[in-house]
């Protein structure tokens, strides 16, 4: 059955498909068999995968019961991945006005638990239905800031959420952790603000976890690269930043980052 994992945070900017896109690509280096499902309506992550969204199921389509989420899957050279939908914002009301909308999600991913070990959520940011979705379906999430969109606040608000969902929604919800990215070791607001994170994680109960992921050009270099045929159609390259840049300070962080998490994953088993 198939570890569903929320990347969230109602924040934009933190770098929650960066972390959706290379947790994915390193499990599945790792050899497991891994699906990417993007919730968030501006789609960037279905982009970096070179997946379809016109003439094509997308979660859209898996929302509103028109395909089940098998027939929604695209097998792109990234991996596999469920693709976003900019309808999603559209649909939002739609979704909003149906009976027990928070599990639609959940009932849905029942077709494929036990085609992968992993399913990635990529989520919005907002705290909406399409989160509040995201959570209900998860085993656990993990949240992804930098410093620079850093906010007690918004953190406090985040926290809050997952926790009425656990209350209410999903029982097993467990928080995994918050992953610093976009680390600058010259910054001094950078290094204030990892120092600071073991405290505000004590307080608040919130596990941070040990890796941090340093800033680096090769991550936003991939990630964006987008080629056309004659034909204007997209040519999907090989976006995956282990298989370009190995040695980067990204890759390694998150290669580190995604033992971390597995570890975090099978102590939470373990103790159940």
């Amino acid at each position: 059955m198939a570890e569903i994992i929320a990347v969230a945070n109602q924040k934009g900017g933190v770098g929650k498909s960066t972390t959706s896109i290379n947790l994915a690509d390193a499990l599945t280096h790792l050899q497991n068999r891994v699906l990417v499902l993007d919730l968030d309506p501006q789609a960037n992550t279905t982009l970096t995968y070179g997946a379809k969204i016109d003439d094509e199921y997308t979660i859209v389509d898996v929302l509103k019961k028109d395909c089940s989420a098998s027939e929604a899957i695209q097998h792109t050279p990234m991996g596999d991945i469920i693709a976003g939908d900019p309808m999603l914002s559209g649909e939002k009301n739609f979704f909003n006005s149906q009976k027990a909308r928070e599990n639609i999600l959940k009932r849905a991913l029942k077709d494929i638990e036990d085609t992968y070990d992993f399913i990635i959520i990529d989520t919005p940011p907002d705290l909406d239905i399409y989160m509040l979705s995201a959570l209900t379906a998860a085993n656990g999430c993990v949240i992804p800031l930098n410093s620079a969109q850093f906010a007690i606040a918004g953190l406090s608000m985040l926290i809050d959420t997952i926790n009425e969902v656990k209350e209410v929604l999903n029982e097993d919800l467990q928080i995994y952790g918050i992953l610093l990215g976009k680390f600058d070791v010259r910054n001094s607001l950078d290094r204030k603000i990892r120092e600071a994170l073991p405290q505000i994680g004590k307080e608040k109960g919130i596990p941070i976890f040990d890796t941090v992921i340093r800033i680096d050009q090769n991550v936003q270099n991939v990630q964006a690269y987008v080629e056309t045929d004659e034909n204007n159609e997209i040519i999907v390259p090989n976006r995956s930043l282990y298989e370009n840049h190995p040695r980067s300070n990204a890759s390694l962080d998150f290669v580190h980052f995604t033992q971390e998490l597995l570890e975090v994953i099978k102590h939470g088993k373990e103790n159940k």
